[in-house]
């Protein structure tokens, strides 16, 4: 660079400038093996900052576990807004319980390398909970609740400790 010259993005490959500033981050699990929910009020406060903070979080509560139906999908993306991360948390699942919407409510998933993960925390934001139910076919499927829950937040997939009690 000479002079008061201004740097310039490399030739190849060719992106726009805003490409560079608006660049996401995914992570999926890889499969799922137990997902679980526990009303919010029964978590630890402030988790998301506990955990941005580098403290291990504990959920201390029961866990009420969720029998589902064919293979649930989880997965965070993570992009840069506004001078900050946000970061957004799906999962999908298929049930035949149902999923009470009337209460605040967290959800925990374990995945196949025994990883804990927190959907969910004691304050706001608090997960979107979309339920849709589906009758089955005449060849005899099931009638199942499709859920999808939702959550947007500076970090919505806080790894966890299941502590039972």
């Amino acid at each position: 660079m000479i002079g008061g010259e201004i740097p310039r993005f490399p030739k190849f490959p060719i992106f726009p400038k805003f490409y560079y500033l608006k660049m996401k981050n995914r992570q999926s699990l890889p499969g799922i093996k137990f997902i679980g929910m526990v009303p919010a009020k029964n978590l630890q406060r402030q988790i998301m900052y506990k955990h941005l903070a580098g403290i291990s979080v504990g959920i201390f509560s029961d866990v009420t576990p969720i029998d589902f139906i064919g293979v649930p999908t989880c997965e965070a993306v993570s992009t840069y807004n506004n001078n900050g991360r946000l970061e957004q948390t799906n999962l999908r699942f298929c049930t035949l319980d149902e999923v009470p919407t009337n209460k605040h409510l967290a959800f925990v998933v374990t995945d196949c390398n025994n990883n804990s993960f927190v959907i969910g925390q004691h304050e706001k934001p608090r997960p979107i909970v979309k339920i849709s139910q589906n009758t089955g076919t005449p060849e005899g499927d099931p009638s199942v609740f499709d859920v999808e829950v939702t959550l947007y937040a500076q970090k919505s997939l806080i790894p966890c400790t299941l502590i039972n009690s």
